[in-house]
């Protein structure tokens, strides 16, 4: 029974002994943390079983000493009487001991809900509605953050498709790294474990994003280099978590296939102006070539150019764009898609790549409307200019709730036209599309959208003898934090 206390003596020692490093080792490895406190718990339980066994000790003791007092005037009965009253103190010293440790083990295993505090500066917890987990101290704070979208889509064999119609796959599944180093810093690192551009024995996984930003004079002067999401498309520039439909404007599918106007290596100069900051403007230079999955070296001996002004009204409900792009092209062939990428008819284009596009968000209360719009000019190599234009009008109404709980409606207008020598076949696309927006809670929204598409004719690549409306079913499930 001893050794059984002693062993109780030393667990309660060794917890403290452990304890004491631990608090100076918080600030250097806060997941190591995490896991000591959970052997703490243990610990703790371990100590509270110890705890209920010697108070059941100590009072069948008191009870026994009790007894052994009552015939007072029986000498040997005072020896043992003595005896077990020194072992009724030295087992309520113990238990006081043991309560102590308990007690401090208990405390360090509380947490907040709001956050943990592990010193007088730092704080751990998480942003609600899909904010992230972060670390935090003073201005420097780490934020991981994550979203997977599990997507169902149903399409028509017409369009003759490689893969299986009732396709169930995963769109993206991304985790970001957000760090903020002081007031003026941040660096962001974006992976995506679901790319869908790997080939057979390839890894899946990509890095989407590693761009730093630095404030060189506040908000009003700012770079950001690395590999980024270029500011041409609002649409675009808008994160994945957060568009309204599960794909993008065809127009923007189109470029995005070439590559362009999409996520890039380069720099860019950004900043916003004006008293209460309604005006945002960015130009930058970048290699011209780069994908969201794909990490390629500057392979077209020219440079992309980019220019961006947009308003904002001081309740931000309205917002308007105007953007400019310059780039030289590698010859390669100019491809219009549909909403689900699939190729309807394409062109030889090599040289420069002149653009222009334009947004507009418009809410209130529960409407909102969006619109953007783009043109493009490329250098022919059949004929002199080859020209794509597109764009979409989306008008969306809550039916009741917000983005963090509701249900919306939407429909989406979208066309996209080259205007090039495309021969027998068709030059534009129309798409309508009527969407669902279930926000079930802050971290979970499911997609649905009905797709109508108009083909205005032939296409040797999808087989079409003459023009075609093909029906699309697209869902998509997306979890976040």
């Amino acid at each position: 029974m001893k050794n059984y206390y002693r062993s109780a003596i030393l667990l309660a020692g060794c917890a403290i002994f452990t304890l004491t490093p631990y608090q100076s080792a918080r600030a250097q490895d806060m997941q190591a943390i995490m896991q000591e406190l959970q052997a703490l718990k243990v610990r703790q339980d371990k100590l509270e079983q110890e705890n209920s066994a010697l108070k059941q000790q100590v009072a069948r003791l008191q009870d026994g000493s009790a007894e052994i007092q009552k015939p007072a005037s029986i000498e040997h009965s005072s020896t043992a009487n003595n005896d077990v009253g020194k072992k009724v103190e030295n087992l309520a010293l113990r238990l006081e001991d043991i309560e102590k440790k308990s007690a401090a083990f208990e405390q360090a295993s509380i947490e907040p809900a709001a956050g943990r505090n592990f010193s007088d500066n730092i704080e751990v917890g998480y942003n609600e509605g899909g904010g992230g987990f972060f670390i935090r101290e003073g201005d420097n704070q780490l934020r991981v953050l994550g979203y997977v979208q599990n997507n169902l889509t149903v399409f028509d064999s017409a369009l003759n498709r490689s893969d299986e119609n009732g396709d169930f796959f995963i769109r993206r599944a991304r985790l970001d790294f957000l760090a903020n180093l002081g007031e003026d810093v941040e660096l962001l690192v974006e992976i995506d474990g679901g790319a869908g551009t790997a080939t057979p024995g390839a890894s899946d996984f990509a890095l989407v994003e590693a761009r730093s930003n630095i404030k060189l004079l506040d908000d009003d002067l700012q770079l950001r280099a690395g590999k980024f999401t270029t500011q041409f498309s609002t649409e675009n520039a808008r994160s994945s978590r957060s568009i309204d439909t599960i794909e993008r404007y065809m127009a923007l599918n189109s470029l995005f296939l070439l590559p362009a106007v999409d996520v890039q290596f380069g720099a860019m100069l950004h900043g916003y102006l004006g008293e209460n900051n309604n005006w945002w403007y960015s130009a930058g230079v970048y290699n011209g070539n780069g994908r969201a999955n794909d990490n390629l070296s500057d392979d077209n001996g020219d440079k992309e150019i980019q220019a961006k002004l947009t308003y904002f009204s001081d309740d931000k409900d309205f917002s308007a764009s105007i953007a400019l792009d310059h780039s030289t092209e590698e010859r390669q062939n100019l491809q219009l898609a549909d909403l689900g990428f699939n190729s309807y008819v394409s062109v030889p284009i090599e040289g420069e790549r002149r653009g222009i596009g334009g947004d507009v968000y418009i809410k209130e209360g529960p409407w909102s409307f969006r619109s953007e719009a783009m043109a493009f000019e490329f250098d022919g190599v059949n004929e002199d200019d080859v020209r794509l234009y597109g764009g979409y009008i989306q008008p969306s109404y809550f039916l009741y709730g917000d983005h963090s709980k509701g249900l919306e409606l939407l429909w989406r207008g979208d066309v996209a036209h080259l205007d090039a020598d495309t021969g027998n076949n068709g030059d534009t696309i129309y798409a309508s599309t009527a969407g669902l927006n279930w926000f079930i809670n802050p971290n979970t929204r499911l997609q649905v959208n009905g797709i109508l598409t108009h083909f205005d004719g032939p296409s040797a690549i999808r087989g079409f003898d003459d023009e075609r409306t093909v029906p699309m079913l697209q869902t998509e499930l997306q979890l976040k934090f």
